[in-house]
């Protein structure tokens, strides 16, 4: 269990207490805590993630060097962005990227980009008319074009993925140096090291409830290590 978090003592904060506690059991949603809330100083909006949880990371002032407990506010904005590694492209991972299609619905070419949004809705948009398709059944009878595939992928083979959207069923092979690219909205995405950027309202407690989270990945994004694999490489 991670011990206490001692926030630097400065001039606008005091003690974060029981971290580690909080982490082990939960952590319920972020409410304002008693005192007057007041603006995140513009040069204090950078920082560095120390560590993550639910729906929250602690995180290390650039500036100041205070550590804060940083929640989303109800309507705040989170952006998540950086790159993946290829190893990314395993069944179950959500991604979205744009191919030409044959009349007959099959991928003409390699693609050079896939997006990692971190979650979605499964669809099919025809390119420049930002019309879903979601659940599709086109049954061979979509124009060839450009379209923007969004879903899970079920099989990855090679260098090649398979990706179903209701009826059909898209085999996509993958460019050997594809952008593999991270643009999402799922703080849980984030790790220790991530640069971030803030802004939102401070209580005394050393907590900011975040009207906007901009993490910058510090490593490519991987997929976690299988329980049963890190039970392995942990015993003696």
């Amino acid at each position: 269990m991670v011990g206490p978090w001692r926030v630097v003592h400065g001039w606008r904060m005091t003690l974060v207490v029981a971290w580690g506690m909080a982490c082990s059991a939960g952590i319920a949603p972020a409410q304002p805590v008693p005192g007057q809330p007041f603006p995140l100083d513009r040069d204090d909006r950078a920082g560095t993630v120390l560590q993550v949880v639910p729906g929250r990371i602690q995180v290390r002032l650039k500036n100041s060097g205070e550590i804060w407990v940083v929640a989303p506010a109800p309507n705040g904005t989170i952006e998540v962005s950086g790159s993946a590694s290829r190893a990314m492209l395993q069944p179950k991972q959500f991604v979205q990227c744009s191919v030409d299609l044959d009349a007959f619905g099959t991928v003409t070419a390699p693609v050079a980009k896939i997006i990692f949004p971190g979650g979605g809705r499964p669809g099919i948009v025809a390119g420049g008319l930002g019309i879903p398709e979601p659940n599709a059944k086109r049954g061979g009878k979509r124009p060839a074009g450009t379209y923007l595939i969004s879903g899970l992928i079920r099989q990855f083979e090679g260098d090649t993925i398979t990706i179903l959207i209701g009826k059909d069923r898209f085999v996509i092979p993958i460019a050997e140096d594809a952008d593999l690219t991270v643009a999402a909205a799922n703080l849980g995405l984030a790790t220790p090291g991530d640069d971030v950027e803030l802004e939102g309202q401070c209580y005394p407690e050393g907590q900011l409830l975040a009207s906007s989270i901009k993490v910058a990945l510090a490593n490519p994004l991987s997929p976690p290590t299988p329980k049963n694999r890190a039970a392995k490489q942990s015993a003696p």
